[in-house]
């Protein structure tokens, strides 16, 4: 573990994508207002767009939150900009734009996306662009190659997310991969997915014993929010969990 400061990430819940429902969609202006005046850090998604510009979105294809069937990567910054999160009028915020609404408000967690470990364009993207930010930043990504990245070239704190894969197979390749793979790029914390925290404790567990932090997401429900208040040093939630209730 190095010296870096993690009190502020490890203290404070981080809101996932920021406080979204049913009006103020995921990764939307709105979401992140409404994390900023509960005292949240946020949790973000960034992509490359077409023509190299950081914007804010999870998956890789819009049609799920925009409806249209297209890439986030073939798609210029003023393309993405004509589209609309879940029916409302809010479009997709560019990092700037998202950056300066938070303006060191609360803390930042930033997934840098892309799965091919060769391929950091977008995590060099984000490492140059938060050097200029004043307030608190921690990346993580699931692409390992994007952590070394971050490894070399960054002086913010940095995760390896490990997620479960759906089936055994894919289980056992994500779980062994993931946390072996944490030897190369070695994070100074694990994101792991709660849904099957128990079947990685063993290697949750070693890793912990190596120095690295645990975050757990996501929280959203109150069984799970009980869990990681028992063993993660910190963890990214939805509005189900009931942690809302608890700070009103």
């Amino acid at each position: 573990m190095s010296d870096k400061n993690f009190d502020w990430l490890l203290n404070t819940p981080i809101a996932h994508r920021g406080l979204h429902d049913e009006t103020n969609p995921e990764n939307s202006m709105p979401a992140f207002k409404a994390a900023i005046e509960r005292g949240f850090h946020i949790e973000i998604d960034v992509h490359l767009s077409k023509d190299n510009h950081l914007v804010v979105f999870h998956d890789a294809n819009l049609k799920r939150v925009c409806g249209v069937d297209r890439k986030v990567k073939d798609c210029t910054v003023e393309e993405l900009k004509t589209y609309r999160l879940r029916g409302t009028d809010n479009t997709i915020p560019t990092l700037d734009e998202f950056l300066e609404l938070v303006d060191g408000k609360v803390g930042i967690l930033c997934e840098v996306k892309g799965i091919i470990p060769w391929d950091t364009k977008i995590a060099r993207a984000t490492v140059e662009r938060f050097k200029s930010y004043n307030g608190n930043v921690a990346l993580q990504s699931f692409n390992f190659g994007a952590v070394i990245c971050f490894r070399k070239h960054s002086d913010r704190p940095f995760g390896q997310l490990v997620t479960w894969g759906g089936d055994k197979l894919n289980h056992f390749v994500d779980i062994m991969g993931k946390l072996h793979l944490a030897k190369w790029s070695k994070p100074e914390f694990i994101a792991y997915d709660v849904r099957n925290y128990k079947a990685g404790e063993k290697y949750i567990n070693k890793a912990r014993k190596q120095g690295k932090k645990l975050v757990l997401w996501t929280i959203n429900s109150p069984e799970k929010l009980a869990l990681a208040r028992e063993v993660a040093d910190g963890f990214i939630f939805e509005k189900p969990c009931g942690l809302l209730d608890e700070n009103k």
